[in-house]
């Protein structure tokens, strides 16, 4: 677990400072996915990559129409949590409260989890291995520079709850 910034980063620990968010932070998630996503659908086109032939094949189909439609409910709670909480779901905005309930329980990142889980399962029913192969990508940005940026404004703006909500549920699952 990734406790600071890296070196050279603002401090977003005093709060009342706007310190410049990251390209990561201020470009949403989605759109670094959707960016990773088209790049391996291009590649596939390009250089494609072998698949599977006949039940293997349909298998890859299913198992991408569950990991999506699994991702996709999961997003949909998530939202849906926020927005009765009434706090941001933008990474570089502060957050008015702690979302602890349903998913939250489990893992502080479940809306992440839930990029994860659609895209994986889009690369599958678009038959796209390329997809998968830079899937690494968006994940790498989400663990090396958003999740950190927002670890430290939650910590800065939210304090002592947000400490207790860190050390009592983990990051990813």
């Amino acid at each position: 677990c990734v406790n600071a910034l890296p070196a050279g980063w603002p401090d977003v620990a005093r709060i009342g400072e706007q310190p410049r968010a990251p390209l990561f932070v201020v470009v949403p998630p989605p759109l670094t996915f959707a960016a990773a996503f088209a790049a391996g659908l291009a590649l596939q086109h390009l250089a494609p990559l072998p698949l599977p032939r006949g039940a293997w094949l349909d298998a890859m189909h299913f198992a991408g129409a569950a990991l999506g439609n699994a991702g996709l409910l999961l997003a949909l709670v998530c939202l849906g949590m926020f927005a009765r909480r009434r706090t941001t779901v933008l990474p570089a905005r502060s957050a008015s409260a702690i979302v602890e309930r349903g998913p939250y329980r489990f893992s502080r990142n479940p809306m992440y989890l839930s990029l994860i889980l659609a895209y994986a399962g889009l690369a599958g029913m678009l038959e796209s291995p390329w997809s998968l192969l830079l899937l690494p990508l968006p994940v790498a940005t989400l663990q090396r520079v958003t999740i950190p940026y927002e670890e430290s404004r939650l910590a800065a703006v939210l304090g002592e709850d947000y400490a207790r909500y860190r050390a009592r549920v983990r990051r990813w699952i």
